[in-house]
């Protein structure tokens, strides 16, 4: 016979039925969880100060009794440093004398390297030559009448032309040395071998600096220091002379020997500039990203109309009211259908920044006919000269106007609070008004749907 079909219970439920029986279960284990926390069979972990001391050391007790004592003393002296913290009031800040030199690592005033220094390099920016130099340090310098170095640096930013009129008005005034000191020689990279650093140290100019140096300098024992504006290359002058040295270590705030008579004092001096120009506003290009249409403009005063148009691929346009705008519909820069003049001022500080735009202020003195870079002082920086074209500047000088606009509150007068308050009033009675002929219509409707019914 066929057997019958064996039917087995199904293991289905309700939804009802399996959520309840989690939540019961959930509340088990939370339950488990709560009493082993507060049970007092769990060990706790009690850390005692108490050194180990075996049974068989002669006076144990007493050592122990010693160590219990000295902790006691401890915990008492806590107690009342938090009582006495309590009690006195705060305290107040003394302020320190200001004095010239700053921690290390940070550059100090000019003067105070003055003073403190038998000779001085001075590190001009070759890109704005006027706006590194200082009349109010350069007559400190004569009245101490110490000797001192002109350093045209960074001479891969400027074509020649433009550097040798710098050289020739630098060297009427003291002595000139080019140099060429990038962040390659400053660099502390694992990759790149000392004896490579030396080598590209020897190659920035420092060699014919550093024969005069020795020259002028032979027997007596001198100190020299370093100065220069903000952001003209201080440190990585400094770093190039000691790595063509053979000084690949030097602490900053002391002086090192690179020679048996010279030392050189690794903290830079600083001189500061009154005036606003180019190098300051790239320095400090953080605060004017928000108003590069203002400092753009004011930059505009300072070029040729035939320059831009060809530094910047721009048509003819009228110079320099329509700079701007002919700049961002060359970028492509708009909102909506009127042109983002800030935006194409950014883009022009950034390329400024990143060295995309080569930019130098042109020399308005005239230098002496006989004086010319020498060979030999040539030959050193001739592999790092700039051979493209660069944007000139008639001058440093960048006078930004930068107008912050507020929003103005409106003031009511009497007369026209007066006016608000009556304009309120009849608006309220047109709203009763409009309310009360509602009500009757209303009324009229209801009257007319009763007649109907009848």
């Amino acid at each position: 016979m066929v057997k019958a079909f064996n039917k087995k219970e199904s293991k289905r439920m309700t939804c009802h039925k399996k959520y309840k029986i989690r939540k019961k279960v959930r509340e088990h284990n939370k339950k488990l969880a709560k009493k082993l926390k507060t049970s007092t069979n769990k060990k706790k972990k009690t850390s005692s100060n108490v050194p180990n001391c075996p049974n068989l050391a002669p006076f144990k007790e007493d050592l122990l009794l010693d160590v219990l004592k000295q902790q006691e003393d401890l915990v008492a002296e806590k107690k009342l440093r938090k009582k006495q913290q309590q009690k006195a009031p705060p305290a107040v800040k003394s302020e320190k004398p200001v004095s010239g030199v700053r921690k290390a690592g940070k550059a100090v005033s000019g003067h105070v390297v003055l003073s403190s220094c038998d000779a001085l390099l001075w590190v001009v920016d070759s890109r704005s030559v006027p706006e590194s130099l200082s009349d109010e340090f350069g007559e400190a310098l004569k009245d101490a009448g110490k000797p001192y170095v002109f350093i045209l640096n960074k001479v891969d930013l400027v074509p020649l032309s433009a550097l040798c009129k710098w050289y020739s008005y630098l060297a009427s005034i003291a002595p000139t040395f080019l140099f060429k000191s990038t962040q390659i020689v400053l660099s502390e990279c694992d990759q790149l071998v000392p004896a490579a650093k030396q080598s590209i140290a020897k190659h920035s100019g420092s060699k014919s600096l550093l024969g005069y140096l020795k020259k002028t300098f032979p027997k007596d024992a001198t100190k020299v220091g370093v100065v220069g504006s903000e952001s003209s290359g201080k440190k990585c002058v400094m770093s190039s002379i000691l790595k063509s040295c053979g000084r690949t270590k030097a602490k900053q705030g002391s002086e090192t020997k690179l020679n048996e008579n010279i030392r050189l004092l690794t903290t830079p001096g600083l001189i500061e500039s009154s005036e606003e120009g180019i190098l300051s506003i790239l320095s400090n290009l953080s605060r004017y990203m928000n108003y590069g249409k203002e400092v753009v403009e004011a930059l505009a005063a300072n070029m040729t109309a035939e320059e831009t148009m060809y530094h910047f691929t721009l048509p003819e346009y009228n110079h320099p009211q329509d700079f701007l705008p002919s700049l961002a519909s060359r970028y492509n820069t708009f909102v909506g259908r009127s042109p983002d003049l800030a935006a194409a001022g950014r883009v022009v500080l950034k390329r400024l920044r990143d060295h995309n735009l080569k930019f130098f202020v042109q020399c308005d003195e005239h230098p002496k006919p006989n004086v010319s870079i020498p060979s030999a002082m040539l030959a050193e920086v001739q592999d790092f000269l700039w051979k493209g074209d660069a944007l000139p500047l008639l001058s440093h000088k960048v006078a930004v106007k930068i107008n912050v606009t507020e929003k103005k509150k409106k003031k009511y007068t009497d007369m026209e609070t007066e006016e608000d308050d009556n304009d309120g009033e009849e608006e309220e009675d047109e709203d009763d008004d409009n309310e009360s002929d509602d009500e009757d219509e209303g009324n009229m409707e209801s009257s007319s749907d009763d007649d109907d019914m009848c």
